[in-house]
């Protein structure tokens, strides 16, 4: 799933659990934080790409055309750059750390809506992957 759509989610999960809680912060800082933070989690795509295919071209394009994050997305990404499973459990790894860590030292209504957009992040992801998913009879 593309930056966009993640920002489009984020926003819209961000502003519920404003809507729906008691913000400590100021709520437009609050959504804010939910879009940059369901967007930028993607960052991890360049450090796997890097670990897993010893590849720093993804690095590599995005810096010298920033622009296709926005506009061409697909052209980031090579076949074998990094693969759905290696992405989706790192997605878990750094919402298991960020979730307690921003509830426990920043502000436990942030760290609900931490989870709540890390969570509609990992979901988009999976469902946008079962396309391409293939499944290992037994």
């Amino acid at each position: 799933m593309y930056s966009l759509a993640h920002a489009v989610i984020s926003l819209l999960v961000a502003f519920g659990v404003v809507i729906g809680g008691d913000p400590t912060v100021n709520p437009a800082l609050a959504v804010g934080y939910g879009v940059a933070l369901g967007v930028l989690i993607d960052l991890d795509h360049f450090l796997l790409s890097w670990v897993i295919g010893d590849s720093v071209g993804p690095l590599k394009r995005v810096l010298r055309r920033p622009w296709v994050v926005a506009t061409d997305p697909g052209s980031i990404f090579e076949e074998g750059d990094l693969g759905p499973y290696h992405r989706l459990i790192s997605h878990v790894v750094i919402a298991g750390a960020v979730v307690p860590a921003v509830w426990l030292v920043v502000d436990p209504f942030l760290g609900t809506l931490s989870a709540a957009v890390l969570y509609a992040h990992l979901l988009a992801d999976l469902i946008a992957d079962l396309r391409t998913f293939e499944t290992v009879p037994r």
